[in-house]
């Protein structure tokens, strides 16, 4: 198992795989471990997985446009059943971006363990024993990671753009007005959850391809790694603590 500040260890490849959905709807997948102070650098490549889509549903787009799980409601527009149906979709498509904010918290906890113990090793408050435990910790939970985000990015696309929609049909209703507000809110954490996961799940790929790369080109792209994070992770976490001072939709 390799480390990450060592100068003994191969360098890297940064892998862009297919199935992990980037802010433009493309993607970067990743899978693997970092230098000689990484103790997983052996890692076996794990299957695919999709990051989160950056497209806002708050100003009417779903996220990769696609369609609703279900068949709109065939009520009159404008009548009490058309606003009811309306209003539970909008609640289901603010749950399904909930449920993706719980899948980027777990995510970025896990990135900031990692890139966390590589500054703390190289500032002297940790051991070399100390900074590989953390690692192998963190990067235990990986592909779990990667499996969630991409479960719950597909669950909330399928939602496609149920709570803008029911703002037009039933403007005014004090159940759609907070719940859209509230998708706002959990939008800015879909766009910086997916930017934290497409960092973790590239260095994971990093880390399974440690093998067959070079070992300055390697320890290069992990330095940048971990600058990007000191920069992403707080982006996020802003975002996620945002989302307490909006309004619950329910």
């Amino acid at each position: 198992m390799g480390k990450h500040g060592s100068t003994q260890a191969g360098g890297v490849t940064a892998a862009i795989i297919a199935g992990v959905v980037l802010l433009a709807g493309g993607g970067a997948w990743a899978v693997g471990s970092m230098l000689n102070d990484d103790p997983s650098g052996d890692a076996a490549p794990a299957t695919a997985t999709a990051a989160a889509s950056a497209t806002t549903s708050g100003s009417g787009s779903g996220a990769g446009g696609t369609a609703p799980s279900e068949a709109p409601s065939t009520a009159a527009s404008g009548t009490p059943e058309a606003a009811d149906g309306a209003r539970t979709d909008c609640v289901a498509q603010v749950k399904a971006a909930e449920d993706f904010a719980a899948a980027a918290k777990d995510s970025a906890a896990h990135w900031k363990t990692h890139t966390d113990a590589y500054l703390a090793k190289t500032s002297g408050r940790i051991t070399l024993e100390e900074t590989a435990k953390l690692y192998a910790d963190s990067k235990a939970f990986g592909l779990a990671d990667e499996k969630a985000i991409a479960a719950t990015t597909k669950a909330f696309q399928a939602t496609g753009t149920a709570c803008a929609d029911a703002a037009k049909e039933a403007a005014g209703d004090a159940t759609i007005t907070a719940c859209t507000t509230r998708l706002a809110a959990l939008d800015k954490v879909r766009t910086t959850g997916t930017t934290v996961q497409n960092e973790w799940s590239a260095h994971l790929r990093m880390m399974a391809n440690k093998a067959h790369t070079e070992m300055g080109s390697y320890h290069n792209t992990w330095v940048k790694a971990v600058d990007s994070a000191q920069k992403s992770i707080p982006a996020y976490q802003a975002a996620a603590d945002a989302v307490g001072n909006a309004p619950a939709c329910a």
